[in-house]
């Protein structure tokens, strides 16, 4: 209040009960409604055990291609792959500047390209961090011109070595659609990516919202309204 805010939005992991001031349903959407998690205390032949058929058998794929993965601090080569993801998959990305911030200066932070052994240029990457006992998976992209090697399949599957040998206990993939969504959702094609690599889905609660100061806030949002 002292900084003249008007509004707290709340992303939790957990259901959040109001005390002193109450809760609204936030009006945005800014965090993943559902993650899905791969739980990485079993051993890597249950891991692989539990994904889906075709998960095991891209990762096989990949292997067959000589797909290797390595981490690296080439941040302006896996910027390059993300230019091309962004555009072919009609996403935005940010500017190259946040993901070198990213790799730099966030604690635990990491970055996994794979070439093919014809070239030293990589084909996919895969930009994560850790926190705590459980690793991340943040940004991943790939050329579809080397589609065939399913080089990304490779690529979470040696993330998920690389964190259970350095003490993780959870793979997170950071994002799917919830399990009542239809295929119209945003993140389906993803989602479905996701889904070959087995573990559980975690569905967290919807975003909420303290408002601090109702009037000023609602007039706020009238002017947005009417400016926008």
């Amino acid at each position: 209040m002292k900084e003249r805010c008007l509004s707290l939005f709340l992303s939790p992991p957990i259901k959040l009960n109001a005390h002193r001031w109450p809760l609204a349903a936030s009006p945005r959407h800014e965090q993943p409604e559902a993650t899905r998690l791969i739980n990485l205390t079993q051993s890597e032949t249950e891991i692989l055990k539990k994904m889906k058929p075709k998960g095991r058998y891209n990762i096989a794929v990949a292997e067959k291609h000589d797909v290797r993965v390595a981490p690296s601090q080439d941040i302006d080569a896996f910027y390059a792959l993300l230019k091309e993801t962004g555009g072919r998959d009609q996403f935005g990305i940010l500017p190259k500047v946040h993901y070198g911030a990213f790799l730099r200066e966030l604690p635990g932070s990491f970055l996994l390209l794979a070439p093919l052994p014809a070239s030293p240029q990589p084909i996919a990457g895969l930009l994560g961090v850790v926190w705590g006992t459980k690793g991340i998976y943040y940004y991943g992209a790939s050329k579809y011109a080397e589609r065939a090697s399913m080089a990304p399949y490779a690529l979470q599957w040696a993330a998920m070595r690389h964190r259970k040998a350095h003490g993780c206990r959870v793979y997170d993939l950071l994002g799917v659609a919830p399990p009542d969504a239809d295929v119209n959702h945003p993140w389906h094609g993803v989602s479905m990516f996701k889904e070959k690599f087995g573990g559980e889905v975690l569905t967290y609660p919807p975003e909420q919202q303290i408002i601090l100061r109702p009037t000023a806030y609602q007039l706020l949002r009238m002017k947005r309204r009417l400016l926008g």
